[in-house]
């Protein structure tokens, strides 16, 4: 069979999903493929660091690998037998099962430009668990449409529109369907204090944020996005600082026009309630009991939190519980109905059905699709 570079980029890719050595040469012309080569793409921003651990192996103990092992091996092992439709195909099923990054992305900061486009090797959902990255994510949509699944609410990202995930939020996003294509400039940091004082935006899902940017303000905000593209905060404190400096700067500027109409984004009450929330998830908390601690009237309390976040007390709990409940199915083997139980739900039923109507699956069908155990790893590569 004659090997063209899309069946020479899916067989490096095997290789490194199997565990196997790869030059680094050769990775980062397969990586390259798969990000493609526009200015700002996530091979070219990532440093040699990143490269040595993927070429270590970094990507073979992804939870979704052994099924992608047992779906393809008989193309691959024990000769090569590929058709270019076969390879695209194969690469798009591998960008699928890249879901934990915490020790791919490291304690740096990154800033990048994402293009997706029908069809193409790289047109793929970006899935993370809840609780799975250590930094803050801001996202950018510069053309075409993307799709975010905020648990809460689908939303439907043009140009203008922010998206910022916290440490905590579940990441669900890929092109619209609708839409030929989708590209967004991001940027992941790890924020200090004097940032995060500046985030008064609407929350549209657990630990998801959501700010369209007015058409005044657009070229102002896309401009400092491109500009730290300018720096590489991998090489040195100094570059990376710079970059920090121009997130702080998008957030001041968001800041005039983020706070939601007829709330107080600095309220410590609605803050300390979230807190409250947040360390009881646990607990049938009832309003009341809420706005006992937050020295509020249930009403007085019950209104001022959806001004701030748009959901009810209740309904934010529950999102978060769901969320919660999605890290502990994709990190945990514990049984379903003893997470339905530590995260405050004593009827595991109705728990089931609250998770089936806010992220579209049963618990169970979502365990299945999202996680596999080291151990499950193994198992493939000895039967192999």
């Amino acid at each position: 069979m004659t090997s063209t570079p899309i069946i020479r980029h899916a067989n490096i890719a095997w290789k490194v999903f199997r565990g196997q050595p790869v030059t680094l040469a050769a990775l980062k012309e397969s990586m390259l493929r798969m990000s493609g080569d526009h200015h700002g793409n996530l091979t070219e921003r990532t440093g040699q660091l990143y490269f040595e651990q993927v070429a270590a192996g970094g990507f073979s103990s992804q939870p979704a690998v052994p099924a992608l092992i047992k779906k393809w091996k008989n193309l691959f092992e024990p000769i090569l037998r590929l058709s270019e439709n076969e390879a695209l195909r194969f690469l798009i099923d591998a960008g699928k099962c890249l879901e934990l990054m915490d020790d791919l992305f490291t304690d740096h900061s990154l800033s990048a430009v994402t293009k997706m486009v029908r069809g193409a090797s790289n047109d793929i959902a970006t899935y993370r668990p809840a609780g799975k990255l250590r930094g803050w994510s801001l996202n950018l949509s510069v053309s075409g449409t993307g799709h975010y699944n905020c648990i809460r609410r689908e939303l439907f990202a043009e140009p203008g529109d922010m998206v910022l995930l916290s440490p905590d939020a579940m990441y669900d996003y890929r092109r619209a369907q609708h839409a030929s294509h989708w590209t967004h400039d991001w940027v992941y940091f790890q924020p200090d204090s004097r940032i995060l004082d500046w985030l008064n935006w609407p929350e549209v899902g657990p630990h998801i944020y959501h700010l369209k940017a007015p058409d005044a303000d657009y070229p102002a905000i896309k401009a400092l996005f491109e500009s730290t593209l300018d720096f590489d905060p991998l090489a040195d404190s100094r570059s990376e600082a710079l970059l920090l400096n121009i997130i702080e700067q998008i957030f001041i500027r968001c800041a005039r026009f983020s706070a939601p109409a007829g709330s107080d984004p600095t309220d410590s009450r609605i803050t300390n309630a979230m807190n409250y929330i947040n360390s009881n998830l646990e607990k049938s908390l009832t309003v009341e009991d809420i706005a006992q601690h937050v020295q509020l009237s249930k009403t007085r309390l019950s209104s001022m939190f959806k001004a701030r976040t748009g959901s009810t007390l209740i309904s934010w709990r529950e999102e978060r519980r769901i969320a919660k409940a999605s890290r502990l199915l994709t990190r945990t083997t514990l049984q379903i109905q003893e997470i339905s139980k530590q995260i405050g739900y004593e009827d595991p039923l109705y728990f089931s059905r609250t998770f089936s109507r806010l992220v579209g699956c049963s618990p169970r069908i979502y365990r299945q699709s999202r996680q596999a155990t080291v151990n499950q790893f193994d198992n493939a590569i000895l039967k192999s």
